[in-house]
This record gives structure tokens, sequence and C-alpha cells, in this order.
């Protein structure tokens, strides 16, 4: 307990009784209080949920795996007539940044998909599913950049992965989240910028710095001219 530094939880109103119990007794051993503070890895789940919820992903991921889940006929179906015995794989709504494998065969299934789609809409080989399901798969079947999106979300997946994989941990790594966030904010800001819109980022940024240490007073070296 004396060597405690922190508690954390998945949200900001989890455990709060626990957390003020502890808080409490920690403090009256030891005089020390404890930092408190939301999972961070949730936080960037939901992070990448937002930045896709237009384009509607988990919605197109959630159809293509209940399109053929437990479904024999429907399967059988699919692979008569594209040869594939590989499915869409179920979507996890609370871990997205745990979907890249997800992602990854939507992306290698997308064109069979599409065959099977129009064997059912255009030429009437088989029949028609009429699910929820099936009619947000064909309204996707529509949009031509469908594919660049899926490919998109994947790439983006796979950035944030990595962090995630780095903090899924029990060493104490806390102390390099806000930097190794930082690094992986302009990671993904980058991704839509042109290279001159990388440089106006960065002079933006160094500006920015430079306004701070001047803020801070003239005891800090500012460097670069600033």
């Amino acid at each position: 307990m004396r060597q405690l530094l922190s508690i954390s939880m998945d949200g900001p109103n989890v455990n709060l009784k626990l957390a003020d119990l502890l808080q409490t007794e920690h403090s009256e051993l030891f005089g020390a209080h404890l930092v408190n503070g939301s999972c961070g890895l949730h936080t960037l789940h939901n992070a990448l949920k937002a930045g896709f919820t237009m384009w509607q992903m988990d919605k197109l991921l959630r159809a293509l795996h209940y399109l053929f889940h437990n479904v024999p006929a429907r399967r059988e179906d699919f692979t008569a007539l594209t040869g594939s015995t590989s499915f869409p794989l179920p979507f996890c709504g609370h871990r997205w940044i745990e979907n890249v494998p997800v992602a990854e065969r939507a992306i290698q299934v997308w064109p069979l998909i599409m065959l099977y789609v129009d064997a059912v809409k255009k030429k009437k080989k088989l029949p028609n599913p009429s699910t929820a399901s099936f009619d947000t798969i064909e309204e996707a079947h529509a949009d031509p950049l469908m594919i660049a999106k899926l490919q998109f979300f994947l790439a983006i997946s796979r950035t944030f992965s990595i962090f995630l994989t780095n903090y899924q941990t029990d060493e104490p790594v806390l102390p390099f989240f806000g930097k190794d966030l930082n690094e992986l904010l302009k990671v993904i800001v980058t991704i839509g910028l042109s290279s001159h819109g990388c440089v106006v980022l960065h002079n933006s940024v160094k500006s920015i710095q430079c306004a701070v240490l001047h803020k801070l007073g003239n005891s800090l070296e500012i460097k670069h001219g600033c």
C-alpha cells in the first residue's frame, strides 16, 4: 500500500465508492493522496469510434458478420458462388482498436460480397435475404469509395493498435503515456495533410511552444531563435 501511486478506472463513474474508501485509508495510513484517473486505453477506443461514426463503419462490419452468422444455407450459397470459405469476422463495439483482423477480413472478402449482392439483386440467382444486414451491405455496395474507407479504417486502427499493445502491460509505463499519446496524435493528424500542411502544422506547434516558454519567464533557455 505504501508504494501505491495511483488507481485507474474504466470510466469516470466506475467504482467511485471503492476509490473513495481506498483514498481515505491510504491518506490516513501514509498521509498521501492517490492519483485517480480513467482508463486511457478506453479513451483511445472511443476516439477511434468517434472518428468513424460518420461512415457507420461499425454498422457495416456488424452487418457483414451477421448476414452469414448461423445461416448454413446462406453460407452454402456464398461458397458455391465464390468458391470461398472465408467469412466476415464478428465486430467488437467496445474495443474498436482490436478490430484490425475484422477489417482485414472485410477487405479480403469485399469483392466476393459484391459478387454475392449482384447475384441476389441483379442476376436473381440467389434468394434475397431480406434482412437489415443485407440492406446495409447493399447500401455500402453502391458506395464507390467503400473499399477505400475500409482501407483507411484499417490503417488508422493499425496505428492505434501499436500504442494499445505497448500500454497493455503491468509495467509502470504511465509516465510515458503523455509523450507517446502526443506522438500518436501527430501521426494521425499528418495522415490527412499534404506536405505543405505538415509544414504549417509544425510551424504552428513551434510557435505555441515558443509562446509558452516566453510566458514561463526569461529563466528558461529558449532555443531556435524564439
